[in-house]
């Protein structure tokens, strides 16, 4: 059987991201003894008209890569680029989970009127049984988002992807979900594609890295780039495309305000690559390049102090990579995942986010000893040394696409797992695949207002626990009044219970700040979920257990009374209270939780641990059928009232 890689531009000579990353998969499978096709269009480059046919369709054989281009259809280009306007104008505050970032009319103009081959297309639908696996590189292009959906029992999705508006597309979400597996670059773009998505892809999710080549010996090592004698300069350097995408200008205005502050430093920005305009000011001592050879790359690399990479539009780094195999330290933005993960898990060099925290970053790499600097470049060397050996990276292929053995899941997060006992307690069995689907994404965007959401979802069995909860909130209005509690009841639910708390809430004049459900269907629970901030029970007799075990898997931080269920299920993966008399105490710790970033941070971390130990041996079973159940009455006049 043969493996397909569909992709929309391919050559050995194309240098961008996926395109280089399609080319270099290809090659070195084909290396392994993998039959490979490359289905792509005649489009030429990115860069090119993507309804125009500049290469010839047919088929040819590419050092070994069956490669089969197929005629792009036409386009409505000035429809598509209306629509592509308005996603790249869109800012990070304006996107939310499970939430299209623009209407449906647009979000179609976007999927049809994109780079799209229908021979192609058909190509897949006929031969599909010819094919052992098929990777679509990357996420955001016709031919990925056509073509999983028409293949999904064969189709793995490597998306090459980025926190940004096109991820946020309902038709990027119907291939996430389509697809028989993810191929991730890193571990920190399956923490973006976690985010993105929700848990349902953790089971199909795998991290194979992105093998990158070593540098070829050079004979005669250049003195100069261009005007720049990188052995007796003082510098770091900024290599890649110049692009504001890449967030260059806060690098370059950093710059700028660390030489303000100290002129007197040697410390020089080197920017080298592509750019649609200059950045160079040699008055600031910043020095462009352009465009550099791969002589006068490795000089550059070989003589810095260190990489600056601010971007965050990575999957992965290749510049990051090739930096630690010359053993050099890296700079990075605190808020890419795909750089600062692994940045912090080795201590490979700095992270920072603000102009700042740049000037920090810059300032500290300037005046260190070069003993720091090397400890720095050592361990990334030998991180890269290790996760960019392509003989490494094209093993977790063949294990993901089931060549050899069992495929672990991407991050060690306890997919794939049993159910398990403690002591007298049955665990329920929690299996992430049932929420391998969209969202509800009216009510997403509806509990999305600003609000902190605080839930509690599981049994309403007990009046005076959830009056506590009730007491809690009220207190915890007084701290922040822009938010929400929603309780939804599951499992054990009694009905006159249910009619008391709702007597109860309309008693307090909570209406507007809490909502009260049951009997929701998945995707709904799905969305209280993905916007929640704290999981939270006060429960000492009936705790949610169940609704501990799914808030884990949802990396939603858990406040609860310790129980002794509780103590068994959340242990120190969470905060237990052992007493609950001062509830304004309780609402202030609340508080907390939700919003301290580095408190919530260790204890999802605590709780992916914990939640392997909780192990699924099935899939979930709901009660009833889910189609035919209303949608709760508090979520239709959610939605209602924030869409007027």
């Amino acid at each position: 059987m043969r493996l397909a890689i569909v992709t929309p531009w391919f050559g050995r000579e194309l240098r961008g991201g996926a395109e280089q990353q399609s080319w270099q998969l290809a090659h070195h499978l084909t290396l392994r003894g993998h039959s490979v096709d490359v289905l792509t269009t005649c489009s030429a480059t990115f860069e090119d008209d993507w309804s125009r046919n500049r290469l010839r369709a047919g088929v040819e054989n590419v050092d070994g890569i069956t490669v089969r281009r197929f005629k792009v259809g036409k386009r409505n280009r000035r429809a598509f680029a209306r629509v592509n306007a308005i996603l790249t104008a869109l800012e990070a505050k304006d996107l939310k989970r499970s939430v299209s970032p623009i209407g449906d009319e647009d979000a179609a103009i976007f999927a049809e009127e994109n780079i799209n081959s229908p021979a192609l297309l058909s190509h897949l639908e006929k031969h599909e049984r010819d094919y052992h696996s098929i990777i679509f590189i990357p996420y955001l292009y016709g031919t990925t988002l056509a073509g999983i959906p028409a293949v999904a029992d064969r189709a793995f999705l490597q998306p090459c992807l980025h926190d940004e508006a096109y991820a946020y597309l309902p038709a990027v979400s119907e291939a996430v979900h389509s697809a028989r597996g993810l191929l991730l670059n890193s571990e920190g773009e399956f923490e973006i594609a976690l985010r993105l998505f929700g848990p349902g892809i953790i089971p199909k999710s795998f991290v194979v890295g992105q093998g990158v080549d070593e540098f070829p010996l050079v004979k005669d090592e250049p003195e100069r780039v261009g005007t720049f004698a990188p052995r007796h300069e003082h510098y770091v350097l900024y290599l890649g495309r110049q692009d504001p995408a890449k967030n260059i200008g806060l690098l370059v205005h950093a710059f700028g305000e660390f030489k303000r502050r100290h002129p007197m430093s040697r410390l020089k920005l080197v920017l080298a690559g592509q750019r649609p305009t200059s950045y160079g000011d040699t008055t600031k001592d910043i020095i462009d390049v352009g465009p550099v050879g791969e002589a006068e790359k490795v000089e550059l690399l070989r003589h810095m102090r260190a990489l600056v990479q601010p971007s965050l539009m990575e999957s992965y780094s290749r510049v990051m990579i090739e930096a630690w195999l010359f053993g050099k330290p890296v700079i990075v933005h605190e808020d890419c995942l795909a750089t600062a993960t692994v940045v912090q898990q080795i201590d490979g060099g700095l992270r920072a986010g603000s102009t700042t925290a740049w000037e920090a970053a810059l300032y500290t790499v300037d005046v260190a000893e070069r003993e720091t600097l090397d400890a720095m470049g050592e361990r990334g060397a030998a991180y890269a040394h290790r996760a960019a050996d392509w003989e490494l990276v094209i093993d977790n292929y063949e294990r993901a696409l089931g060549f050899a053995g069992p495929s672990p899941a991407a991050a060690t997060n306890g997919a794939h797992a049993n159910g398990a006992s403690n002591g007298t307690l049955k665990t329920p069995a929690i299996d992430p695949r049932v929420w391998d689907r969209d969202a509800d994404r009216p009510l997403a965007k509806a509990l999305q207002d600003g609000c902190t959401n605080l839930i509690y979802v599981g049994p309403l069995a007990a009046i005076e626990p959830l009056n506590q909860l009730l007491t809690t909130f009220l207190h915890y209005l007084t701290l922040d009044r822009e938010s929400r509690l929603v309780l939804v009841g599951r499992g054990d639910v009694h009905d006159d219970v249910y009619e008391r708390l709702y007597a109860e809430v309309r008693s307090l004049d909570l209406a507007d700040h809490v909502l009260l459900a049951r009997d929701v269907l998945l995707p709904q629970l799905q969305a209280v979920y993905r916007t929640a901030s704290l999981f939270w029970s006060l429960d000492e007799v009936a705790p949610p257990i169940e609704g501990f075990l799914e808030a884990m898997w949802f990396d939603v931080p858990i406040l609860a009374y310790k129980s002794p269920a509780a103590e068994k299920i959340v242990g120190d993966a969470g905060i237990l209270l052992r007493e609950k008399d001062d509830l304004l105490s309780v609402a202030v710790l609340a508080q907390m939780v939700a919003t301290d970033r580095a408190l919530r941070d260790r204890i999802v971390a605590a709780q992916r641990i914990s939640r392997a130990r909780h192990k699924a041996n099935g899939l979930r079973a709901y009660a009833g059928d889910e189609a035919s159940r209303a949608i709760p009455t508090q979520f239709v006049r959610l939605q209602s009232l924030l869409s007027e």
